[in-house]
């Protein structure tokens, strides 16, 4: 397929510029460089915009190895940067008793199964640290 025929095809600084970003996201499976990706890409926004914050929901933190400054839940600058935020939150620590359920049976055969489907479907703890994000 020829460029002319990829109307949709578009550079990362193209994306960058877009006014109206407010997330990237960056998944895939370990050790394929979401960490290297993401500091890049963060350090880039970083030029263009006002403030960035940079997530990791990664329980391994190599967010503070990749970027050699210790890092909590809690958003902290980043060491050469005036508008660059980074931050750790641990997912794994969401637990059933997060969730409110009613004193039904069902609800309390919910609770028994919630840790359970929380480790089984994947993507469910970032997902749930970027509910705790927009709290």
């Amino acid at each position: 397929m020829e460029d002319a025929e990829c109307p949709l095809e578009g550079s990362l600084l193209e994306l960058i510029q877009t006014p109206s970003l407010k997330w990237i996201f960056v998944g895939g499976k370990g050790g394929v460089g979401k960490t290297t990706t993401s500091c890049a890409i963060a350090a880039k926004l970083a030029e263009q915009r006002e403030s960035v914050l940079l997530l990791s929901t990664d329980p391994a933190h190599n967010l503070s190895d990749a970027l050699t400054q210790k890092f909590s839940s809690t958003p902290s600058l980043v060491n050469g940067f005036s508008n660059l935020y980074a931050m750790e939150i641990d997912a794994r620590q969401h637990e059933a008793t997060d969730f409110r359920l009613a004193d039904s049976k069902d609800a309390q055969a919910l609770a028994q199964l919630l840790p359970d489907l929380l480790q089984a479907v994947p993507g469910i703890d970032e997902a749930l640290s970027f509910a705790e994000l927009m709290q």
